[in-house]
């Protein structure tokens, strides 16, 4: 598991040897973030493992990271890793260096936190248990507590096999790609402006 581009290019991460954890390949990444411009953006990262996805948003110029893993030897592996790209000895804020924070609570506690901070994310990605209906109730926290930012985007990494509540949960589905077992779900929540519904996603929509 490594950073493929930006300032932290070619930094390997670690990872806990754990049963549950699940990296994201570094395949499904750069075909992720070649399609999803995400400097300048506020990146969350929920379920965030060893925060791969994340610290790859950070080395491509996202304004502010944060991470939820409730993990605790994942939660480890990911200040490990923000050492290890050299993110905490960067520039100040406002020189480039990204925002970067990391909470381990389970995932359903940090989005109630993010939520009485008054917290919003221009793209939110969430890698989910396979199998369970976490990606639901992250769904519905995201959406209910207004973490999704107008115009940001929820991307969900899930199996094929699952099926994501999409439409129950108040999202339209803006694009699916499908790599092997593996699907990213890009969804979106419509907003209505001056009596007319809006696309969402036009801020962090994703390209080609």
């Amino acid at each position: 598991m490594r950073i493929i581009s930006g300032k932290a290019k070619g930094r390997v991460l670690t990872a806990p040897k754990a049963k549950a954890l699940r990296p994201t390949t570094d395949r499904l990444k750069e075909s992720l973030f070649n399609i999803l411009p995400v400097e300048g953006r506020r990146f969350l990262d929920l379920f965030a493992g060893a925060g791969g996805v994340g610290l790859e948003a950070a080395s491509r110029g996202a304004s502010r990271v944060l991470f939820v893993e409730s993990n605790r030897a994942c939660a480890r592996a990911i200040r490990t890793n923000i050492e290890r790209c050299g993110f905490l000895n960067m520039p100040a804020r406002g020189d480039g260096a990204p925002e970067i924070e990391v909470i381990e609570c389970p995932s359903e506690r940090a989005l109630r936190l993010l939520g009485h901070r008054g917290e919003s994310f221009d793209i939110i990605f969430a890698d989910p248990p396979y199998g369970e209906d976490a990606a639901g109730e992250a769904l519905r926290l995201i959406r209910s507590l207004g973490l999704l930012a107008q115009g940001g985007l929820v991307v969900v990494q899930h199996s094929v096999r699952d099926e994501i509540p999409v439409r129950r949960e108040g999202y339209r589905l803006e694009e699916r790609r499908r790599y092997g077992d593996t699907m990213l779900s890009f969804l979106a929540v419509p907003w209505r402006s001056e009596g007319k519904e809006t696309r969402a996603g036009d801020q962090a929509r994703p390209d080609g």
